[in-house]
């Protein structure tokens, strides 16, 4: 007597289950077009796919980061370049300062526009991109500077907190990619005296001297100024090379990017030409198998399917 199913009607329906949850698959695999839905899918290819979207993700992140500190650069070096055109300017006043034409009242004139320059140094020590203080190194929250012609060097120093911020590149690799105010506008010497390339202590001494029409202070001023402008120049010269690093390394990054992409595909991505043709031939088998069931005679073990019992 047979209990339940005979042995040949229940490997039939196994198969039966077996084609039409590989139809689901596949069907799957074509809507969505990834041939890896779940990890049951291929679990021998999961590690390498998560590993491969982890390392796309970290490249997407440096390439975010790169975009982020590009344009902070950028307005740095915009700065930084307006700011060598003031030196050019306070260089051309202490020429006239200096000759022997101009009068008391014209060098008083003129200390005014070298206190105008002054205070545009300054502006340009505050200089923010998205709301941070870009030459304020870690506490960019704050300006580093504010105008005191009380002082030798004419201005306030606020903050001394250093530049530590780097950037990392998609290999792992750092860069520095910011200076300081105090770096670039108020150089000092190690006992913290006001160095001779200091920008703001030139421009300074040269309003200084203007007012009190002292023309040996003002060729003073001008050496000054000649040392302090080749001297910007060089903190000028710095962001341009970030710029350099800032763009090959998102060349790199994105080179890193198209990699992990094309990896990704050919682990995840359905080949839909395959995958249709392997559908065909699943739901032909689906098709052959159950008219191939509804051929057998009746004689057969298949009329005990669904019965409970025979004899």
């Amino acid at each position: 007597m047979l209990q339940g199913l005979g042995s040949i009607g229940q490997e039939f329906l196994t198969n039966l289950q077996t084609l039409d949850q590989q139809i689901a698959n596949t069907q799957e695999q074509v809507s969505s077009g990834f041939q890896i839905n779940q990890p049951s899918d291929d679990p021998a290819q999961l590690g390498d796919l998560l590993q491969l979207e982890s390392n796309l993700g970290n490249a997407n992140q440096v390439v975010s980061n790169l975009g982020n500190v590009s344009g902070e650069v950028n307005t740095a070096e915009s700065a930084l370049e307006n700011a060598t055109q003031l030196l050019q300017q306070a260089g051309t006043i202490a020429a006239q300062g200096a000759s022997s034409t101009t009068s008391a009242t014209e060098r008083t004139a003129l200390s005014q526009q070298a206190e105008q320059i002054l205070t545009s140094l300054v502006s340009d020590s505050q200089t923010t991109y998205n709301g941070t203080y870009v030459f304020s190194g870690d506490q960019s929250n704050s300006p580093s500077y504010q105008l005191d012609l009380n002082n030798p060097n004419g201005v306030d120093r606020l903050i001394t907190a250093p530049a530590t911020q780097k950037i990392q590149d998609a290999t792992g690799v750092t860069f520095a990619d910011s200076l300081t105010a105090q770096t670039i506008f108020d150089n000092r010497n190690a006992d913290d005296s006001l160095a001779s390339n200091n920008v703001f202590a030139a421009v300074n001494s040269l309003r200084v001297a203007l007012a009190n029409n002292d023309t040996a202070g003002i060729n003073n001023a001008l050496t000054s100024i000649n040392t302090a402008s080749d001297y910007l120049s060089q903190q000028l010269a710095f962001y341009g090379g970030v710029q350099d690093q800032i763009a090959n390394a998102t060349d790199v990054a994105q080179k890193f990017q198209l990699q992990y992409q094309t990896s990704i595909s050919q682990v995840r991505d359905t080949n839909v030409a395959t995958a249709a043709v392997d559908l065909t031939q699943e739901q032909d088998s689906m098709q052959a198998s159950i008219q191939a069931e509804a051929a057998i005679p009746k004689t057969s073990l298949f009329d005990y399917l669904g019965s409970g019992s025979g004899g």
